[in-house]
């Protein structure tokens, strides 16, 4: 089942930008239905993790087994992040129905929207650190089309200067990881963890903290790397300004940064 809280709201947006032209009603059905799942899904796996005394649950992709093979994971903080996103997303998406008939195009938002949801679902349960890569970098650029969805002045150069200020933050995140693999030979976060807790690495773990703050630090708008910010949410469409503050950068950021400090690093 864990998988699906990915395939679903991408396959959704697959189905949308190939038949949603053509249906005007169906974008807005499927997107709905979609966030619906979702949400019944992240309360699910809560049921799940009681029914095995709240261990991790661990999904390896194509039966590999990790370090080699990507894994998805689900712990306690994992299904909170999960409910959280999915149910503001499910009201931020019931609340485009009337509010998005302004704007042409209905199927691009919503197929924009799925692929920003997916990111962020994605990076949640991500158990290795190019996939949290692969998602971040999904979730940022669908969330600059987003913000630059009304395509006036305002909203074209609050677009700008995130896709400038996210395109710094990918490149300090990106080498850390890649430092991080070069040192450890392992993408897997809990593989990582277990190869910098044998010691010996403290000057790469401060160069690493340096790296993630600055890049993660940007994605979240943490003072003083919040120039986008302020631009970034009065342009965008309503809904996406509270998917935005709401959980974006939470999920892409706070969230991202809190589990590599905690769980790979291991500094805190």
């Amino acid at each position: 089942m864990l998988p699906l809280i990915i395939i679903i709201p991408i396959g959704t947006a697959f189905i949308i930008s190939l038949f949603g032209k053509s249906y005007k009603k169906l974008p807005e059905i499927l997107a709905n239905l979609a966030c619906a799942l979702a949400v019944v899904l992240s309360f699910w796996f809560f049921y799940e993790l009681r029914a095995v005394n709240y261990q991790p649950l661990v999904y390896k992709v194509g039966g590999w087994i990790p370090p080699i093979g990507i894994c998805m994971v689900v712990d306690g903080l994992t299904a909170v992040m999960l409910v959280v996103v999915n149910v503001i997303a499910l009201m931020a998406v019931i609340f485009s129905v009337s509010y998005i008939e302004r704007y042409t195009d209905k199927w691009k938002y919503y197929t924009l929207f799925m692929i920003m949801l997916t990111s962020m679902n994605g990076l949640v349960i991500s158990g290795d650190m190019f996939n949290l890569y692969v998602f971040l970098e999904l979730g940022t650029i669908s969330s600059c089309a987003l913000i630059a969805f009304g395509t006036g002045q305002e909203e074209l150069e609050a677009s700008f200067k995130y896709v400038v200020l996210g395109t710094v933050a990918s490149t300090f995140i990106l080498l850390g990881i890649a430092i991080l693999y070069g040192y450890t030979s392992s993408l897997n976060m809990a593989d990582i963890a277990t190869t910098l807790s044998m010691g010996h690495s403290s000057g790469i773990i401060a160069l690493l903290s340096v790296l993630f703050l600055v890049g993660f630090g940007l994605k979240s708008a943490i003072v003083p790397f919040h120039a986008w910010l302020p631009d970034a949410h009065p342009s965008a469409p309503a809904p996406i300004s509270a998917m935005l503050s709401g959980i974006l950068i939470k999920s892409l950021g706070i969230y991202a940064l809190v589990r590599i400090f905690f769980n790979v690093i291991g500094i805190i």
